[in-house]
């Protein structure tokens, strides 16, 4: 118990200190466009139009954690739109293509596996473009912004200036990635990877949407236990696919920390879902 609270903790740091340049660059951004730049600037920005999907699809595939954090915070404070957001998640592998690529024999399927993510990240964004468009109220979010950033008051905050206040928010979020990640750690030295292992053993009929269920866990191990489970046989590619269409790291936890709607919130879960549910199975369907 105490080797799988010591691992856990020294994991939960270690990914923790990855994810500091790009929360502390979101912050940074976010300050100056509520504080120095214009609302046509942040229109502008929010409405990138087809640009959005394609452009969130291809930060997605880079495998860095952080991204889908930075993608939380912008779409919470109305920077980017659902289209890009969901583009973002959907496409994230986080370290799946590089696992892949880096070993013999597997290689092939990372660069198809990168291939598949960029698609289904831009479909799916423009989908949720199309179907969400006029649900999601697009406020130049002041309100939003102190209901998110509730360390310090507004005019403190515009006292301390952009990149003090910026670090502030990156602390206070790093506190509460820190304690996720922990407690996902903790979970799963405790449950094993063998236990994990055994729940993919009801066969292909269940294995995509398993894989989905898994990649709900805000935490960046998904994407190598899932990784490691397709190359040991364990899983299809289908399924691979499925789990991280569905897993977006600490992403997903942050948008529901911080964006004030809900409903919102649990819509773009089971949208999420659906997609890699469905792309899962008609990966594994077409032989893949």
């Amino acid at each position: 118990m105490l080797e799988v609270f010591i691992e856990s903790l020294i994991d939960a740091l270690e990914d923790s200190a990855k994810l500091i340049p790009f929360l502390y660059a979101s912050y940074l951004f976010i300050e100056f466009i509520e504080h120095e730049a214009s609302d046509r600037l942040s229109a502008k920005l929010y409405s990138l139009g087809a640009k959005g999907p394609v452009l969130g699809a291809v930060a997605g595939l880079m495998p860095m954690c952080g991204l889908s954090v930075t993608a939380a915070d912008l779409f919470a404070n109305r920077l980017i739109s659902i289209s890009t957001l969901i583009a973002e998640f959907t496409a994230e592998t986080d370290e799946a293509i590089p696992i892949l690529l880096g070993t013999a024999g597997f290689r092939a399927k990372g660069i198809v596996l990168a291939v598949i993510s960029v698609l289904i990240g831009i479909i799916s964004g423009f989908i949720a473009g199309k179907l969400f468009h006029g649900d999601i109220d697009r406020e130049h979010s002041h309100m939003e912004h102190e209901l998110m950033h509730s360390s310090c008051e507004e005019d403190e905050c515009e006292k301390k200036g952009l990149f003090t206040t910026a670090l502030l928010h990156t602390l206070k979020s790093l506190a509460f990635v820190l304690t996720a990640i922990f407690v996902v750690n903790m979970l799963v030295g405790l449950a094993g990877e063998e236990n994990a292992a055994k729940l993919f053993s009801g066969g292909d009929a269940v294995e995509p949407l398993i894989a989905a269920v898994t990649g709900l866990i805000p935490n960046c191990a998904p994407s190598i236990i899932l990784s490691e489970f397709y190359m040991e046989g364990l899983i299809s590619f289908g399924s691979l696919v499925s789990g991280l269409t569905m897993n977006a790291g600490v992403g997903i936890a942050m948008l529901w920390k911080y964006n004030r709607d809900k409903k919102q919130d649990l819509l773009i879960c089971l949208f999420n879902f659906s997609v890699s549910v469905i792309f899962g199975y008609a990966i594994q369907l077409m032989g893949f």
